[in-house]
C-alpha cells in the first residue's frame, strides 16, 4: 500500500479540574500497564482524578484544514 502525507498541526489538550475548574490537571504518576489508569492533580487545588489511558497536557495532531 503507497504511503500517503497530509499537512498537520500540533494542539494542546489539558483538563480543567472538575473540582475547582479553575486548575489544568498534570499526571503525577505512571500509567498502570494492566488497566492503563494514570493519576493526575490539580495544579491550582491539589485534587487528585484518574483517567484511563489519557494524560495531560498532551499535544494531539489535527488536519491543517480542520477546526478544533
Amino acid at each position: 500500500m503507497p504511503e500517503i502525507k497530509r499537512e498537520v498541526r500540533p494542539v494542546e489538550v489539558n483538563y480543567l479540574c472538575d473540582k475547582c475548574n479553575q486548575g489544568m490537571m498534570a499526571q503525577c504518576g505512571s500509567m498502570d500497564e494492566t488497566s492503563g489508569d494514570i493519576e493526575h492533580r490539580c495544579l491550582i487545588c491539589d485534587h487528585k482524578q484518574t483517567f484511563q489511558w489519557r494524560a495531560y497536557p498532551r499535544i494531539d495532531y489535527v488536519g491543517a484544514d480542520e477546526a478544533l
